[in-house]
């Protein structure tokens, strides 16, 4: 029996012997609390949603994007990509798992920006403006609340505008 089959095998007995046979978990625990696990091989990638432009990609790891709870999705972009100047009710955490990235935050005098390796990481704060962009392409790991918003400070940089033909 391997390693894995034997702790498994003994994790009856160790529950019982810390009373928890019959525990449930509390109420409050989120129906998505089980784990969660891919090999980047086994990752699904589909069309990223109309609110950004076409030519992304986007794999959605852990909880829903559509519905209220936390998130992690991946995108992956084409070189050239560009989002423009837009906000989110939530904060959004970006991490780049490869090429570049780079975002422009703030408005106005709190304009800065800032082109991120492999590795880099940035915290947006909800409603902070930001634009987001890649020479090389990127693949880029977010991780929020949803229901997943964007609001494009401009409409006409929103892609659901332009596609309506407006």
């Amino acid at each position: 029996m391997n390693r894995r089959l034997a702790l498994l095998a003994l994790l009856p007995l160790a529950l019982l012997g810390a009373g928890m046979t019959d525990a449930k978990p509390p109420a409050a625990a989120p129906a998505t609390s089980g784990h969660v696990m891919f090999d980047v091989d086994g990752i699904k990638w589909g069309n990223a949603p109309p609110a950004l432009p076409k030519g992304a990609q986007v794999a959605v790891l852990a909880g829903n994007p559509d519905k209220a709870g936390p998130f992690t999705l991946r995108l992956k972009t084409p070189p050239g990509y560009k989002v423009a100047l837009h906000w989110h009710p939530t904060d959004e955490r970006v991490t780049v798992i490869q090429g570049d990235f780079h975002v422009q935050m703030g408005a106005g005098a709190d304009t800065h920006a800032h082109t991120f390796a492999p590795g880099g990481y940035v915290v947006l704060p909800a409603r902070m403006r930001h634009a987001a962009s890649t020479q090389a392409g990127a693949i880029v790991q977010i991780d929020s609340m949803g229901p997943f918003e964007i609001h494009y400070v401009n409409a006409k940089d929103d892609p659901r505008t332009a596609a309506a033909g407006h």
